[in-house]
């Protein structure tokens, strides 16, 4: 096969990875939406002032999560495709954009936007509604800021503003986008690297909003001190958290999606190699125009954040709850690993460019095949339950919205890339104090008690009652 035609085929396959995995949006599922959606449909715009304040400082997937409680209690429908699918699409737009217009660097383009769904679980960032958006906004950001420079736009007005809206809708999102974006900002500020221009005074909006945010956070949720699962002794102990992040993070940074501990490690590590060394060949055969000593030192300003942003995150996980909670977190990890590697070959690019860059299109397809071929069986599996894992889906939720004190709740296999909940068949209750997705339910649907089936696509011998219920997201 010719250099270019595999740089053609990883492209196809970037696409078809891409549309595969979206493909599944309509198979997203509710967690604690049941417990919030119900208590902002009681308690209106005073709830959303009290998460804000107290619980979840992010006002922009706050303010979102608000709308859709309107818009689902209005319609009578839990509209999670509808909620779900325009934060990929921004997602698409963020990364294609910018390469499109700038007429270059689509290759390495599209393999980021597949690789960030391969390789490590995605369910909670991808598909979860109140993952989606916390958290997709927050990666689009950072994948937004490797695009610029791909497409040629880092020193431009128009990249400027671009990085601005990036920036400011991350910190809104999350307290993963609000650490981000002040580690950005901040080696931007100390290196050097923002204009002297009165332009650049934008920037301290999404910089203070990160701050006040971030403070929020820590003396709300994290000061109460009440969602330890984990290890008490590393929990709400700053110097033994970042002791704990030492032993985890090696593994936890580079590894890939397989349950065997070395063979995840193997393989994360050549995938991010390959994709290291393609993207360092594709961005050699590019037009040498952000060559200037801050346009690198912007690069090498991204790879710190990212990088730095990811050990963080396991951190304040270590901190806050005693274990490495959660999936979303690991996620998150992964794509700020991968925008980290982007940038830091298209500095190595730029300062020592490749003479083999008609090589980069067999290196990405390679970085691209190595994952796929765990998520390809899982993503088979999906598709062959698609039709009974929705109408399970509707099944629920009509018996939820008919008449009487009961609902039937018709449970399906947790999907091996969209996830979900094994529950113990049998019969639930409603309580004042609940803490599960089942006894969420009862409240959002006015019922008294809730039927679970077995899940009807299990194997026989699976279908058996079992103790326990796998954990939810969490809370948020």
């Amino acid at each position: 096969m010719s250099m270019k035609a595999s740089a053609t085929l990883a492209i196809i396959v970037s696409l078809a990875t891409l549309l595969a995995f979206a493909g599944l949006i309509p198979l997203g599922r509710w967690h604690d939406e049941y417990l919030a959606l119900h208590d902002y449909h009681q308690g209106g715009v005073g709830f959303l002032w009290e998460r804000l304040l107290h619980w979840s400082p992010r006002p922009l997937s706050e303010l979102l999560i608000y709308f859709y409680s309107l818009t689902v209690y209005h319609v009578g429908l839990p509209l999670i495709g509808a909620f779900i699918a325009p934060f990929w699409i921004l997602l698409v737009a963020a990364i294609l954009w910018p390469v499109l217009r700038g007429r270059q660097g689509l290759l390495p383009a599209c393999v980021l936007l597949a690789m960030l769904l391969l390789g490590h679980p995605v369910a909670e960032v991808f598909y979860w509604p109140f993952g989606v958006v916390a958290y997709l906004p927050t990666l689009t950001a950072a994948a937004m800021l490797l695009a610029l420079d791909w497409g040629g736009w880092m020193e431009t007005p128009t990249g400027n503003i671009w990085r601005f809206v990036a920036l400011t809708t991350a910190a809104a999102s999350s307290e993963v986008g609000a650490l981000f974006t002040v580690l950005y900002i901040g080696l931007l500020i100390a290196s050097g690297s923002l204009e002297k221009a009165r332009r650049s005074l934008i920037f301290a909006i999404p910089l203070l909003l990160s701050l006040a945010l971030l403070y929020l956070q820590y003396t709300g949720r994290v000061a109460k001190g009440n969602e330890v699962f984990g290890d008490p002794a590393v929990a709400h102990h700053p110097g033994k958290a970042l002791l704990a992040v030492g032993n985890h993070m090696f593994f936890n940074l580079l590894r890939g999606d397989n349950r065997h501990h070395a063979a995840a490690l193997l393989a994360g590590l050549a995938t991010k190699l390959l994709f290291l060394a393609g993207a360092y060949r594709a961005m050699s055969a590019r037009r040498q125009d952000d060559t200037s000593p801050r346009a690198q030192r912007m690069r090498m300003v991204l790879v710190v954040a990212s990088l730095a942003t990811a050990i963080l995150i396991m951190a304040a996980a270590l901190y806050n709850f005693g274990s490495l909670c959660c999936e979303r977190h690991d996620t998150m990890r992964q794509g700020y690993v991968l925008v980290a590697l982007g940038s830091l070959a298209t500095y190595l690019a730029i300062r020592s460019p490749s003479r083999r860059a008609h090589r980069a299109g067999p290196l990405l397809l390679l970085a691209l095949l190595i994952p796929l071929a765990t998520a390809a069986p899982r993503l088979m599996t999906e598709y062959r339950d698609y039709a009974t894992v929705r109408r399970a889906s509707s099944e629920t939720w009509q018996s939820g919205r008919a008449a009487g004190p009961s609902m039937q709740v018709t449970q399906t296999m947790p999907g091996p890339i969209v996830g979900g909940l094994r529950i113990e068949p049998g019969v639930y209750h409603r309580i004042a104090q609940a803490n599960d997705d089942v006894h969420w339910m009862l409240p959002f649907f006015d019922k008294e008690a809730a039927i679970v089936t077995a899940p009807i696509n299990a194997p026989h011998d699976a279908k058996a009652p079992q103790h326990g219920a796998t954990s939810a997201p969490g809370k948020q």
